[in-house]
């Protein structure tokens, strides 16, 4: 991966942390100040209440006492920290136990208007302008009287009312454990992030290896970027397969077209030498007649009968290797005797001048039978003997057969010159000629090899030819049983 790369990875990241981390700092802050609030609030309740209770108290005394002198004397004698009042309902002072019964109207103050309102009120914190002490102010109301008791703010009650910050330390601990779960899941949707994100830029550059192997982590994000990588690498694959059978086709029709296109000018090429023989020798004969000897109009007709044969070979190799190429499904096949063909082969060599004739040394399996087209096999033999026979320059020919279970493979070798490496790849091309002079003069057609790989390729074999050590050339090649 680039650096620009891993930038925008990083990058990413980075947001989504400091996203889940901030709101995760907003959560606690939010919480935090929510529980400290309600617990504030739960400890000034819980202080109020006892307060509550002691008022309960002292109007009970003041409601049992004769007179309010009395009541007094029963006030003065309570706990000396906790200043007491009584006020009536217009908010004057009865009677208070720090600060006499002189002071200014109450009727202002929260706790008095609470009480006065709900029967109870509360007021946290307010210093007295006239005992100069800040007080917990707790009020209850009676049936004519308000009675107010005041806490001091001492070191007890600021104990008593200060918030546990255990639950708060919790809190933090539980958002800090949070942010560091939050980075490593996230740091786990990164590698994620950067496999699939590496995979996308290599598919774009076009240097994607389809046969690279792409890891995600085991989880639900990997499962569905491993679902998408291994889509992409099969869709890939198969236009790749499409575009590779297509190509494949186009070359097929194109090597079609190309080799339609040879055949019909060779074939125009071959026909034309016979049939420009054979018109020269008849216009000879017709405009000259009466001038010629006996001798030459002999050699006439025996060069116009020469380019009759050679011309009816050729269509005879013409039609045979069209009928293997076009037509193969309709060669019937039967049980074809192999050792029959090579024994017929050998008593056609025997007919042969002395001077053209060539030994045949035949090694082969007592019984040779394959399921086949006994004319096609006839031909890969006769082919092969007619090309020794024309090119080769040597005297034997050597023919060895060996039983591979399903096939047999056979190998055909004479000891002549053979030919040159940069021909041997190109032999069973049609109408292929290493010396076409020569060729022609010998009669051949240019089909010879051409038939006989494809009748070998008939007969479900291959072949292949190459030049023996010893010298001359070997055709080795198998025929399916």
């Amino acid at each position: 991966m680039d650096m620009d790369s891993r930038k925008k990875n990083k990058g990413y990241q980075a947001r989504l942390f400091w996203i889940i981390s901030i709101f995760t700092w907003i959560l606690t802050f939010a919480f935090f100040v929510l529980l400290y609030t309600r617990e504030k609030e739960l400890k000034i309740e819980s202080q109020n209440d006892q307060l509550q209770i002691l008022n309960n108290e002292i109007l009970t005394d003041i409601e049992n006492s004769e007179n309010l002198e009395d009541a007094k004397e029963k006030l003065k004698g309570r706990n000396d920290s906790i200043r007491i009042s009584v006020i009536d309902f217009d908010g004057r002072i009865l009677f208070d136990t720090h600060a006499g019964d002189s002071l200014e109207n109450h009727s202002n103050r929260k706790e008095f208007i609470d009480a006065m309102s709900k029967g109870e009120g509360y007021m946290l914190r307010r210093i007295s302008r006239y005992v100069n002490n800040v007080y917990f102010y707790s009020a209850t109301k009676g049936d004519s009287i308000v009675v107010r008791t005041a806490l001091p703010y001492s070191d007890s009650l600021l104990q008593t009312l200060r918030v546990d910050w255990i639950y708060s330390i919790i809190i933090l601990i539980i958002a800090v454990v949070v942010n560091v779960i939050a980075y490593f899941a996230i740091r786990r949707i990164g590698m994620t992030i950067r496999s699939l994100r590496n995979f996308a830029t290599k598919a774009e550059e076009g240097t994607l290896d389809l046969s690279e192997t792409y890891e995600f982590p085991q989880d639900e994000l990997g499962d569905i970027s491993g679902m998408i990588v291994n889509l992409y690498i099969k869709e890939q694959k198969m236009r790749a397969e499409r575009d590779e059978n297509l190509q494949a086709l186009m070359f097929e029709e194109q090597e079609k077209y190309r080799i339609k296109h040879q055949l019909t000018n060779n074939i125009n090429h071959e026909i034309k030498n016979p049939v420009h023989t054979i018109q020269a020798c008849l216009e000879t004969m017709v405009n000259n007649g009466e001038r010629l000897t006996e001798l030459q109009k002999s050699e006439l007709l025996n060069n116009a009968y020469g380019s009759v044969m050679q011309l009816s070979s050729l269509l005879r190799d013409i039609s045979l290797i069209t009928r293997m190429s076009v037509a193969e499904n309709k060669i019937e096949r039967c049980e074809v005797d192999v050792n029959a063909i090579l024994d017929s082969l050998k008593k056609d060599m025997e007919l042969y001048p002395e001077e053209k004739r060539m030994r045949l040394n035949i090694n082969v399996p007592d019984e040779m039978k394959i399921n086949g087209n006994q004319s096609l096999v006839e031909s890969v033999f006769n082919n092969l003997k007619n090309n020794s026979l024309a090119y080769s320059g040597g005297r034997d020919i050597f023919i060895t057969a060996v039983d591979e279970g399903n096939c047999y493979m056979i190998e055909f070798a004479d000891n002549g010159i053979g030919v040159e490496p940069e021909h041997l790849s190109k032999l069973f091309e049609r109408f292929y000629r290493v010396d076409a002079g020569r060729s022609r003069k010998m009669g051949g057609t240019g089909l010879g090899l051409s038939i006989v790989k494809n009748a070998v390729l008939f007969h479900g074999g291959d072949i292949r030819v190459s030049n023996r050590n010893k010298g001359g050339l070997q055709f080795t090649f198998t025929l399916q049983k």
